[in-house]
């Protein structure tokens, strides 16, 4: 079950490097190399969750494992991996593009090499990305 708001706030702004948040946990600081795609926090079952998508490295044939879901003290929870199943040739699929929030919870697009987007959502279980559809 969701939640409508999280207890955290988020200070991140498209382009930046530095995401922030703060909440009943304490104040929290990530930084990287490249801005983030995204950054939402949302909650669920409880607890405040962090998802950066992470900039996807453009080198050709180079899978991204980019995103990473945070607990809101900070501490990495789970770091994505697009299902790689989706298409026949692994590669193929790119990493995370975006999320989009839905239903109180992130929508992820992962992003493929000529074979069109897909979407899916967070199994909190286990960190798989469940419930694939082509996205368009």
């Amino acid at each position: 079950m969701t939640e409508e708001k999280p207890d955290v706030v988020v200070a991140w702004t498209q382009g930046d490097t530095t995401v922030r948040w703060s909440g009943p946990a304490g104040e929290v600081e990530k930084s990287y190399e490249l801005p983030p795609q995204d950054v939402m926090a949302w909650r669920e079952n409880g607890e405040t969750l962090v998802l950066v998508v992470e900039a996807i490295n453009d080198a050709p044939f180079t899978p991204s494992d980019n995103a990473v879901v945070y607990q809101a003290d900070g501490s990495e929870r789970f770091r994505l991996h697009p299902p790689r199943e989706l298409l026949s040739n692994p590669d193929d699929v790119h990493g995370f593009y975006t999320a989009f929030p839905q239903g109180g919870r992130p929508l992820l697009v992962m992003v493929t090499r000529n074979a069109g987007d897909f979407q899916g959502r967070i199994d909190l279980e286990t960190g798989e990305i469940v419930d694939t559809n082509t996205w368009r």
